[in-house]
Order: structure tokens, then sequence, then C-alpha cells
């Protein structure tokens, strides 16, 4: 299993588009800015690196109920590696 040293936006754009929320919707239902999505999304270098956990926790809690059984497992094979366990 390959190591994961840094997180993906992509990955997380994919979550949020699936799950049918605007940048602006999950915004407010994770309790950051647009701004801060769109960096995240982007892969923005600073933003990527600084990344903590628990937003990904509630980007998570807001998106999972929407997205395929599919992205689900590929989500938390991500965790995993990423976790490294």
């Amino acid at each position: 299993m390959e190591t994961v040293n840094t997180f993906s936006g992509k990955l997380l754009r994919g979550i949020r588009k699936e799950a049918g929320f605007t940048q602006a919707e999950l915004a407010r239902r994770v309790n950051i800015s647009r701004e801060t999505i769109i960096a995240i999304e982007n892969e923005h270098p600073r933003t990527i690196q600084s990344l903590e956990l628990d937003i990904v926790r509630r980007w998570w809690k807001a998106c999972h109920i929407k997205v395929s059984s599919h992205t689900k497992h590929t989500f938390v094979d991500y965790i995993m590696q990423f976790l490294k366990l």
C-alpha cells in the first residue's frame, strides 16, 4: 500500500461535487471560508500542508450520506494510506 504525504484536494473536490454541494454550501457546513475550500480543492501548497484532519472529518461528515458506496470505500482506503494504517 502506497503512503500519502499530503491530502488530496482533488479527492475532496470530487466528494463535494458528488454530494451536490457548491463551494459556498460546503463552506457553511464545514465552518470555513469559501476561499479556504477553493484553496484546498486547488491544492494550494500552504493550505494543503496545513490542512487539519478535523476539517477533512467535517468535510466527510457533510458529504458522506450523499456519495456512492464506491466513493466511501475509496475515501476510507485513502485515509488509511494517509494515516499509514
